[in-house]
């Protein structure tokens, strides 16, 4: 009995295990922006966005916030943020050729920050 209580903990266990990165939720913050940027090939001008990152996906999506359209969407790596918390917002503009463009950002209370890839995918 004892033997068969066991085994039926153990399977129960592994069943929540497999399940709970199933119902892994993209993580998304509402930011200002004070200056155009560009996110993979497409340029975002200044303004208020939902910057959300879909980690099953490894994709950062830019929503307009009034409209809630798909604005520019890039390709993503996740990257373990070094050193101890509190973690902050960190959002990343590198300036190429004249032009800002974003090479990471990290959510505030998150362990994770996400570099985007080199080349990646715009949509609008």
């Amino acid at each position: 009995m004892k033997k068969m209580t066991t085994r039926i903990a153990t399977a129960l266990l592994l069943g929540l295990l497999c399940v709970a990165p199933a119902f892994a939720k993209a993580k998304s913050r509402l930011l200002t922006v004070g200056q155009d940027f560009v996110v993979g090939a497409t340029t975002v001008k200044a303004g208020t966005y939902i910057f959300s990152v879909d980690e099953a996906s490894n994709e950062l999506t830019v929503l307009d916030k009034k409209t809630k359209e798909t604005v520019a969407r890039a390709e993503t790596r996740t990257q373990a943020r070094s050193g101890k918390g509190p973690f902050r917002l960190d959002f990343q503009l590198v300036d190429n050729n004249g032009t800002q463009t974003l090479a990471s950002i990290a959510f505030d209370g998150e362990k994770n920050a996400y570099s985007l890839a080199a080349t990646s995918a715009a949509a609008r």
